[in-house]
Formats: C-alpha cells, sequence, structure tokens
C-alpha cells in the first residue's frame, strides 16, 4: 500500500541533498566529505529494497558512532552485517544500536566532541565541564534517538 502523504518541500530538499551526498562520497571527490560522513546501506524488512542513507559518524575504539532517530536503523538485522561506504571503499559491519542511558551518555560525549553540530539536530548538549548533558539525552532517548555502533570487518 503506498502512502496517501505528499512529500513536503522540506523533504525533497532532503532527498535531493541526500542525492548530492552519496555522488560525492561515492566519487573522488570523497575526501571533501569522507572524515564526517559515511554511507549506510539497509534493506527494507517488508520490501527488501535498499536504502543508502549519508550519515555524520564519529570514531571511538576502532568503531563508527552513528547517533540516529531516523528510521533506517529498524531494518538493521541482528547478527547480519551492513554495507557501509567509508573513505571511498564498500566494507561490510557488524552493528549495534544502542538504547540504554549509561551507555550512551559515554558514547554520546564523543559524538558531540567530534561533531557539535548533531547535538544541534539532536538536542543534546554537552555541559561545560565537557560531560553529557543528563536531560537533554533523556529527552532524546525518549524521541527515539538511539547510537548505531558499526565494527567495519
Amino acid at each position: 500500500m503506498t502512502s496517501t502523504k505528499a512529500p513536503t518541500a522540506q523533504s525533497r530538499l532532503q532527498r535531493v541533498g541526500d542525492a548530492i551526498v552519496r555522488f560525492i562520497l561515492r566519487s573522488p571527490l570523497h575526501p571533501l566529505l569522507s572524515k564526517r560522513l559515511v554511507i549506510v546501506t539497509v534493506s527494507g524488512r517488508k520490501t527488501g529494497r535498499e536504502y543508502a542513507n549519508p550519515v555524520g559518524y564519529a570514531e571511538h575504539e576502532g568503531h563508527l558512532l552513528i547517533g540516529t532517530a531516523a528510521n533506517w536503523r529498524h531494518n538493521l538485522i541482528p547478527g547480519t552485517p551492513v554495507r557501509i561506504h567509508l573513505r571511498g571503499n564498500t566494507i561490510q559491519a557488524a552493528h549495534e544500536v544502542i538504547t540504554d542511558e549509561p551507555r550512551a551518555t559515554t558514547l554520546y560525549r564523543e559524538i558531540l566532541t567530534q561533531n557539535p553540530a548533531h547535538g544541534r539536530f539532536a538536542r543534546i548538549h554537552l555541559d561545560p565541564d565537557g560531560t553529557v548533558n543528563l536531560p537533554s539525552l533523556r529527552g532524546a532517548l525518549s524521541r527515539g534517538t538511539a547510537i548505531v555502533r558499526l565494527r567495519p570487518l
């Protein structure tokens, strides 16, 4: 069944922007963006259709950390690697979705330190002492934000 909801101007602009970013990340020009962006490709659980999502990431202990509230993460199948396009190379990665506050607190500190712009979108911020502001993190987690931790294989 198809949706009868008409796409908004913002969603159309987002799709166009994502297409441009995917093109650049897959091209020889990828160094312009690939230090902060990766493409995560997931298959729809019901449709099997592939979705290539350009997302911001932070690096921590050999993993890529992605803070997201987007629906693509619901298509991740436990135990099944996901395909990522990282720094000009397509590889497989193991994944874990993290939604518990203690681990999210630790990992969000890394995300926000490396990618402060993400905090504005997720409405999570660091306190002056560099720790994650817990009320803002709790609010984001309650709105469906999670961390996807990827381990390149």
